[in-house]
Parts: structure tokens; C-alpha cells; sequence
């Protein structure tokens, strides 16, 4: 037997949060490690997740790695940050226009949905809840289980054909950030971008054929499960 899965990113993608999160985790990793926050930059790091910047950003900026015990520090520090935020300006945590539709479309259908992130575990659901997206047994992978993007996205698909006791002759990988387009690609897997104006046209060029503005056409969402091709 087998079945149709959709692998979805959450920051940018199902929820509003990519602004939020961004100045949450650069606020928090700042004060833990005493760092100057105008001056913590990751666009160079080698995998977009929590976990790999955090790293490389306390190697490159204290010299050293940072332990597990520091992580962890962190990693409660970012989520105490974002509860603030979310306290102060909710407004700040909302889903991806047409997202909660199209998941209940989508299981209608007959698709199977994970998530995959390079968010860790407790911020991930924290925006999921504020969102009003959380499904507590949908099969998540994050930035806790692994390091890079392909592994993250692979685990999902993995741990969803586990628990469904069927493997998948379609697989979908949507995203709205270039190292999503690049990780579909990697792994040869049919891609949707999530994004408009100057986002849209750095997933195109990165080699996104199909790229939705959200979720609110859900004929337009059916369609591009359909015609979605690998970057």
C-alpha cells in the first residue's frame, strides 16, 4: 500500500512568524552568550537550523563550541523570549493565510501531512498553539533530531510512513525560504513555495516552478500537489 505525503515548514510557511522568530532567536543566543546583537549575522552558516547556527555562531564569535548544558540554556531563554512576544504583540503568531483550510482539505483528500522544521521542538509547537495550527499527534521533525535540512525532512517522511504502516509514491516538500527549495532538490522531491514579491522571485531563481502567495485558493493548492515538480 501506498500514500500521498505533504511535508510541510512552519516559519514563513504555515505560521507569520519568520520576523518574530528571527529577532527572538538572535535576541536570546545575544544575552545568553554575551554577544553584540547588531553584530550576530548567520546567512553564512553551512545549515539553516537552530541548532547549526546556534553553533556556529558561539564558535565563530567565542572561539569554542558550545556545550549541551548552554544549548539547553538557550534553547529556554528563545521560548521565554517568544512567550513574551506573544504576550505583547499576538498579533505577531498568525497562521499563513488559508492554512488550517487547507489541512483539512488536504486530509479529505486523502494526503498524509508532516512537519518538518529547522526550528527546535518547544518553539516549534509554541508557534503551532498561537496559531491555532497545533495538531498534537501530527509527525513533526526539527532542528532536535538532527542537524541538516535533508535529514530533518527525511526523518518527517520516515516516522509518517512508520506510523501509517505505508510507504509513498508522492511526496511534497513545501517551504518558503531557499534552503527549502534547495533541500527538495537534494532530496528530488516535488516542491511548493510559499511567498510573495521579492521572496517569490529568490525561489524561482533558486529553481521553484510552482509558487503560491498562501493557501487561501485551495483549488490553486490541490492543483500544485499534482503538478509540483523537484527544483
Amino acid at each position: 500500500m501506498t500514500g500521498r505525503l505533504a511535508i510541510f515548514d512552519i516559519d514563513g510557511t504555515l505560521t507569520d512568524t519568520n520576523a518574530v522568530d528571527d529577532e527572538c532567536f538572535l535576541e536570546a543566543i545575544a544575552g545568553e552568550f554575551a554577544l553584540e546583537l547588531a553584530g550576530v549575522d548567520w546567512s553564512d552558516a553551512p545549515h539553516v537550523t537552530d541548532a547549526s547556527i546556534a553553533r556556529w555562531l558561539v564558535e565563530r564569535h567565542r572561539g569554542r563550541a558550545p556545550d549541551d548544558a548552554e544549548i539547553e540554556r538557550l534553547v529556554h531563554r528563545f521560548v521565554e523570549t517568544l512567550e513574551r512576544e506573544l504576550a505583547r504583540t499576538p498579533d505577531r503568531f498568525a497562521p499563513i493565510a488559508g492554512a488550517r483550510d487547507a489541512f483539512a482539505m488536504m486530509r479529505s483528500d486523502g494526503w498524509d501531512i508532516a512537519l518538518a522544521t529547522g526550528g527546535w521542538r518547544p518553539s516549534a509547537r509554541l508557534k503551532l498553539r498561537a496559531s491555532g495550527l497545533d495538531v498534537p499527534d501530527m509527525v513533526l521533525a526539527c532542528a532536535n533530531d538532527a542537524v541538516t535540512r535533508e535529514e530533518i525532512v527525511q526523518l518527517a517522511r520516515d516516522r509518517a510512513a512508520a506510523i501509517r504502516g505505508h510507504s509513498y509514491d508522492r511526496v511534497v516538500s513545501i517551504g518558503d525560504g531557499v534552503w527549502d527549495v534547495r533541500t527538495a532538490a537534494n532530496l528530488e522531491l516535488p516542491f511548493i513555495g510559499i511567498a510573495t514579491g521579492e521572496r517569490e522571485a529568490r525561489l524561482r531563481a533558486a529553481g521553484a516552478s510552482v509558487v503560491l502567495s498562501d493557501f487561501e485558493d485551495l483549488i490553486a493548492f490541490r492543483s500544485a500537489l499534482v503538478i509540483a515538480t523537484a527544483p
